[in-house]
Formats: structure tokens, sequence, C-alpha cells
């Protein structure tokens, strides 16, 4: 345990969330989740014990860099995993979160489709893919700059920031607005980008309920205090278009404006825990440093 940094337990610990949510709901299939999951914990044990065994240039970047996976594995098992213990066929959250858009905002969608110019809905497109590589673009410079204590640091946020919103989408299964708007507005679309981009987005995530809170909204949030806070000429780079991402995941109508609001209220608990497991990690025990690459 005490080579674990704390993004290693946060990671631990939504593997050990879901797992009991797998044990109270048993699924079909439950073996198999449980399985999965298993693996997962497995695969941080093994990362963790063989960069403190042998070190090097090899199992520094797996120490560090294996959250992508692990992300990307959680991320595709709430498609299956989630209408087994949650159902959202009849998408009671949509009309939810639509009926309190409608409440506290007025007319969203006549907001956002219509006078929009297309080179603009272009831009936010981009912005919108900008959240897959805001992460990898701070994490990368504090890892080339061999910024060890700041990189784990920014995992761990990020990861809390992350797992968080996953585990939201477990209570609240929304698969937001844009699922709805049969046909497509051609707005949407902008001149040229906004039509491919936006079917790599669907061929990427299939039907996930995703919508609350909205992890892109959340996730730029992070970045921008996070990049503030650890590395100032990342932050020059990330804060127009994690601005733009944010104001993308309304405009482009992937998700309702209440989502980005539960993010935005989200932030401050997610920002400070990370921070503050990150302190309490790094004092109480000494996680090895990785050698010089």
């Amino acid at each position: 345990m005490k080579k674990l940094a704390a993004f290693d337990l946060v990671n631990l610990a939504y593997i050990g969330i879901v797992s009991l949510v797998v044990v109270a709901c048993r699924p079909a299939h439950c073996g198999i989740f449980l399985a999965y999951h298993a693996a997962a914990a497995a695969l941080v044990a093994l990362v963790v014990y063989a960069h403190g065994r042998y070190g090097g240039r090899f199992w520094t970047l797996c120490r560090y860099w294996y959250v992508v996976p692990f992300v990307l594995g959680a991320f595709r098992e709430i498609h299956y995993l989630v209408p087994l213990v949650h159902p959202f066929d009849d998408h009671h959250f949509d009309r939810v979160l639509a009926s309190l858009d409608g409440r506290w905002f007025g007319d969203v969608d006549a907001f956002f489709l219509r006078g929009w110019p297309p080179a603009l809905m272009d831009v936010l497109h981009l912005c919108y893919w900008f959240y897959y590589v805001s992460l990898v673009i701070v994490g990368q410079a504090l890892y080339r700059r061999d910024e060890w204590p700041k990189l784990r640091e920014f995992l761990s946020v990020t990861m809390a920031a992350l797992l968080t919103s996953y585990l939201g989408y477990f209570v609240v299964p929304a698969i937001g607005p844009h699922h709805f708007l049969q046909p497509r507005p051609a707005l949407l679309d902008g001149w040229l980008l906004g039509g491919p981009m936006h079917r790599a987005v669907l061929a990427a995530e299939w039907t996930m309920p995703d919508a609350f809170p909205s992890g892109h909204a959340l996730m730029s949030m992070v970045v921008i205090a996070m990049a503030w806070k650890l590395h100032r000429p990342a932050f020059r780079i990330v804060l127009v278009p994690s601005l733009g991402c944010i104001l993308a995941t309304v405009a482009l109508r992937y998700h309702y404006v209440v989502d980005v609001a539960a993010s935005a209220a989200i932030f401050p608990a997610v920002l400070l825990g990370g921070i503050a497991l990150h302190r309490l990690r790094e004092g109480s025990v000494a996680v090895t440093a990785a050698p010089k690459r």
C-alpha cells in the first residue's frame, strides 16, 4: 500500500464502488463484470509493483499513463453495465433534465439553433474534441519535465473528476438532447467539420448515458485550474479551447444546461478533494520517485 499514490487509490475506490453496485444489483453476466474489475485492480497492482521494483523508462511510462486504458475501459463498461442496473429506455431522466432547462433557462434549443455562424459551429466542434487531448497536454508537460509530485497531484484531481462523473451516469442515466433532434439541424454541422466530427463522436461513444453531469465541462474546468496551478505555459495553451469546450457542450446540444451547472457544482469538491488526498498521501507515505530516464 505504501507505494500507492492518491490517484491509484481513487481508481481502486471506483473499482470497489462499481463492484458493490454489481453485487447489489446482480445483473446478467455479473461474474464477467466482477472479473473485469479484478483484472483492472490487478493491472494497477502490477504497474505499481513493477515500477517500484524495476524502475526504468518503460515502467515509468506505464506507472503514470496506465490511467489512459483504465479510463477508456471504465467508460466503455458503462455502455454495457448501466442499462442492466438502471435501465433508461424510457428516457425519463432526459425528460426531467429538459424540463429543468426549460423552467430555469427558457427555450434553450431555440437560442442555440438559430443565427449562430456556421464557422463558429465548426470551431466549437474542434473545441469539443480538444477535451480528448487537453488532459494529455498538461500531463505530458509535467511528465517531460520529470515533475513527478506535480504529475501525481494532477492525476489525483483528474481521476477524481472523471470517475465522479462516471458514477453520475449510474445515478442519472440520460443520453443528451442531440439524440432527440431528428432530423439533425443543419446549423449544428457548421460548414465543413461539424458533420464528420459529430458522426465520429457517435461512432466512438455509441448510445451512452453520459449526459449528467457533463464530463467534458467538468474536465475542462479541471484542466484550466490545474494547468494554472502546475504549469503556466500549458495553461496558456488550454485556456481558450477548454472554455470553448464548455460552451460547445450546450451549443452543439450534446448536453443540457443543467448538466454543465451540475459540473460547475461538483468542480470545487473534486478539485479540493483531489488536492487534499494527494497532499495527505504524499505527506504520510513515501511514494517511489521515478528514476532518471
